[in-house]
């Protein structure tokens, strides 16, 4: 009876042996059996890689693993308390990986909106002088078509002031021909305020017979003289 209870342990420890682990974390043992915690620890590691989470941190189960192979390491040079903490340590890591979430997606703040295109350069622009017949301060024909075209640029061009120069030739005297002048100027004022240019935007001078363009000694001069001239002041 005593050979077979002999028989029997025998076969138990064969099992036992056989069965056993023979490396944790890659470290062979070095003696029959090893502490639980360490099949504790590589079954908690397992567990946290199948975890729908673990994927978002795996340098967690990668630490866990390095420290279980660091503690079956010291277990065998005899730091065994050493090796039961890393142990711990390497569960914590493992639990912590199975609570591991997606980093929050930053949705980026829009981009600033383009900057204003620079105002277009005011094109150039010019206005014409109109002529009046001898001692007159009536607009011809051909001056209102001038004049028209004046309007139309400045409604295009709202910050636009003009100066409006009445002049003359040289017949008649320095008083007569300085009221002339301002005649001329103020028939010129009153057609583009007609047409709807505000009055604070149109200047008006005379300057007599002072500021000839052409000599007065011909006629074709002195008809160039009998004029107003629009000139930009702003």
């Amino acid at each position: 009876m005593r050979w077979k209870l002999i028989l029997l342990g025998s076969v138990l420890l064969f099992i036992m042996v056989g069965c056993a682990p023979t490396t944790h974390f890659g470290v062979p043992n070095k003696a029959i059996m090893a502490p639980a915690e360490f099949e504790q620890t590589e079954a908690a590691i397992a567990s946290a890689e199948r975890s729908e989470w673990a994927k978002y941190c795996p340098e967690k189960i990668a630490r866990a693993k390095e420290l279980g192979k660091q503690a079956a390491e010291i277990y065998w040079i005899c730091r065994t308390a050493e090796a039961m903490a890393l142990l711990g340590k390497a569960r914590d890591l493992a639990k912590e990986a199975e609570s591991c979430r997606p980093p929050a997606v930053v949705t980026p703040p829009p981009p600033p909106p383009p900057p204003p295109p620079p105002p277009a350069a005011r094109q150039p622009i010019s206005f014409h002088s109109v002529n009046f017949d001898f001692d007159k301060s009536n607009l011809k024909p051909e001056a209102k078509v001038e004049l028209d075209r004046a309007v139309k640029i400045m409604q295009d061009n709202p910050d636009v002031v003009l100066e409006l120069q009445g002049n003359t030739d040289n017949v008649g005297t320095d008083a007569y021909n300085q009221a002339l002048g301002k005649r001329r100027a103020d028939a010129v004022f009153n057609y583009m305020k007609a047409k709807g240019i505000n009055p604070n935007r149109l200047k008006t001078v005379s300057f007599g017979k002072g500021k000839p363009v052409a000599s007065n000694a011909t006629d074709e001069g002195r008809a160039q003289n009998r004029r107003v001239d629009l000139v930009i002041i702003k």
